[in-house]
């Protein structure tokens, strides 16, 4: 099997890039033969003409499908897998690959086709789904939701608007998203998907080795972005209200809040951006990771990492989150935006011993019968061969019309 992967990376670096690194490995590392083809946004230079050409471009860069197409030639892929194609790949790798009878198959790791921020939430509305349904993103315009900028949001939404009545995302043989949550999302969007479009394959982490809540310190841990969403207001009133030993590890908007809070509150320790090394010992250490967002997230790597770990997991009850972590299984919920009731959780958990080695148990299971490479790889082949043999049966259908 031959795959040619196409990924746009943006300015700054992010999860998507991390996520399809890590797919190009695996696949070498298991003797699939893989091409690359990679784009950037340096044309986004800063000055006017080139920002203007540029945003031209974005709806259909001819000189990415001449990209592509060279690339099929000289490749002859058996199937072209997309991971991010905004802004300079454009979705003319898409057109390129079909109009050379090449199966797609295209990674969504965010709402960007249906949601201008790609993460159905916006200041002031959390979660927020106005845009879902639209075949123009008029809200996201409307409210600036792309880089607080309604002329971004609005080239954005002209974009994934344009391609909808096209019906170019429909030419995609398969997209790939990481949660069921995800998919009936899109299923209920203004792409008018078809449900065999959509397959659901979780992101894979390394095992990190269980360690037994005996073994474990007497603390709790955060690790994420320091943001209003993710419900560092609510984490913050708990432990100050409650007194639970709370590590907080990362970077945000809210920062000097959280060190505020470290000042006055002891049990509060504030650690910074840490690399991934010390937040995989911290989850070692801990006695459970608490994610109290109030959005949906995606499906958040720490959340794997902890049951790489078998580390139980105290989430809020938010829509996707109580999915991906069972209640009462691999972890515990409370009530979304609802620190007395994370207080109460806590307490709980804090109290039962033997449900903590259950959870623990439960969640490292979890990881292995989820989120292992070797299962990510059987996904991510199975998919590729779907839609190869989809194509063949077409190719061989077409010339006997």
């Amino acid at each position: 099997m031959r795959v040619l992967l196409i990924h746009n990376y943006y300015h700054q670096r992010g999860g998507e890039d991390v996520i399809f690194e890590q797919e190009v490995d695996l696949l070498r590392e298991n003797g699939i033969t893989v091409e690359t083809l990679i784009f950037t946004n340096d044309q986004f230079d800063g000055t006017m003409l080139g920002n203007a050409r540029s945003a031209i471009q974005s709806f259909f860069n001819w000189q990415s499908a001449k990209r592509l197409d060279l690339a099929i030639r000289q490749f002859r892929p058996d199937v072209v897998h997309i991971h991010n194609l905004f802004y300079t790949a454009s979705a003319a790798v898409i057109w390129t690959a079909k109009k050379r009878n090449i199966p797609v198959v295209m990674t969504l790791h965010n709402y960007r086709l249906v949601c201008v921020n790609g993460l159905l939430m916006r200041e002031g509305k959390i979660p927020c789904e106005q845009c879902l349904t639209k075949l123009i993103a008029l809200p996201g315009v409307q409210n600036a939701c792309f880089r607080d900028s309604k002329a971004q949001s609005a080239h954005l939404s002209a974009i994934t608007g344009l391609h909808k009545l096209t019906g170019l995302w429909q030419r995609v043989d398969r997209f790939v998203v990481v949660t069921d949550f995800a998919r009936q999302k899109m299923l209920s969007s203004s792409l008018r998907l078809r449900p065999e479009q959509l397959s659901v394959k979780p992101n894979f982490v390394a095992d990190a080795g269980y360690v037994d809540p005996a073994e474990r310190e007497d603390f709790f841990l955060y690790v994420g972005r320091l943001t209003f969403e993710k419900g560092l207001g609510v984490l913050l009133d708990a432990a100050e209200t409650d007194g639970f030993l709370l590590d907080i590890i990362g970077g945000g908007p809210l920062v000097s809040e959280v060190v505020r809070a470290s000042e006055n509150t002891p049990a509060i320790r504030y650690q910074g951006q840490q690399p991934r090394t010390i937040v995989l010992e911290a989850l070692k250490r801990c006695r459970a990771l608490i994610v109290p967002s109030l959005w949906y997230e995606g499906l958040p790597t720490v959340i794997l990492e902890a049951f790489a770990t078998g580390t139980p997991i105290i989430c809020s009850d938010q829509q996707n989150l109580n999915e991906i972590v069972k209640d009462n299984h691999t972890g515990l919920s409370f009530r979304t935006g609802d620190s007395r009731d994370l207080c109460r959780i806590i307490r709980n958990f804090s109290e039962n011993i033997p449900n903590q080695q259950r959870l623990a148990q439960n969640a490292y299971r979890e990881f292995q019968n989820r989120y292992t490479r070797a299962l990510s790889l059987r996904a991510i082949l199975t998919i590729y061969e779907e839609v190869i043999a989809k194509q063949n049966l077409s190719n061989a259908v077409e010339p006997s019309l």
